[in-house]
């Protein structure tokens, strides 16, 4: 057994900076970055020519336009804040998959993680793994089918106690945000993750974590909930509003 420390927190209060403050180096800290994909949608041809083959295939295979689309523009601002901090044109950049199929940069120390949900798109960029989850706290989602599945005892006391909803899905998207930072992906095991608030120490080798990790929730936007996790010490998080992709693309 190999024990590791995971220690939760929730920021009551974040602001989105502009772009121009952003040094885009990966360091030690995290950038994280998020933007409404209906803000990019006059620009969708545009995104296009940032698209490999495989994922002009992949987009052409959603049956919804609104699936299609977000995929087109999540996947575009992914290579566009990606070329920043590469130095890079964002249409040659190549990702790889590792054996969990999470995707990654070759022979590269730039880590990233992207989520979306609805017309929110978050990215976290790091010099070391991070995941990053977002989802939309839908009050008419019936947690009552998964909760016993995927919650200890404790975290589903927690739910019940009171805005049930919101409560569910600031446990959800840590418990994502952990398992993306992990590579493991969702398995039973997930129950296990600890994601109340403070300091828990557990089985790291169980969860496939090996180092002691911090998990920290947000409000991106309004009706949305959102998580990071990343190894321990987190020194900074810095939070930007991806603003510049339309201006990027105007001009391209």
């Amino acid at each position: 057994m190999s024990l590791i420390k995971i220690q939760n927190h929730f920021l009551s209060d974040i602001t989105w900076g502009n772009f121009s403050s952003c040094n885009f180096v990966a360091g030690n800290g995290v950038d994280i970055w998020g933007t409404k994909i209906s803000d990019h949608l006059p620009l969708l041809n545009n995104y296009l020519t940032l698209l490999n083959e495989e994922e002009l295939a992949r987009a052409n295979r959603y049956l919804h336009l609104h699936d299609r689309n977000r995929f087109i523009i999540s996947r575009g601002a992914l290579r566009i804040i990606l070329g920043k901090y590469l130095n890079q044109n964002p249409a040659s950049i190549k990702f790889e998959k590792s054996e969990n199929k999470k995707p990654y940069l070759k022979n590269n120390p730039v880590f990233y993680n992207i989520s979306h949900a609805a017309d929110q798109i978050v990215l976290a960029i790091s010099g070391a793994e991070v995941g990053i989850d977002i989802e939309i706290v839908n009050p008419e989602f019936n947690f009552n089918d998964v909760i016993n599945e995927y919650f200890s005892v404790k975290e589903i006391n927690f739910i019940l106690q009171q805005q049930s909803i919101d409560r569910f899905f600031l446990i959800w998207t840590r418990k994502e945000a952990f398992t993306k930072a992990t590579g493991k992906g969702l398995d039973d095991n997930i129950k296990f993750i600890p994601c109340l608030d403070g300091l828990q120490i557990e089985d790291g080798e169980k969860l496939g974590a090996f180092n002691d990790m911090e998990v920290f929730s947000f409000i991106p936007a309004k009706g949305y909930t959102a998580s990071i996790a990343m190894p321990t010490p987190a020194n900074d998080l810095r939070f930007y509003n991806a603003d510049f992709f339309n201006g990027y693309l105007e001009n391209k």
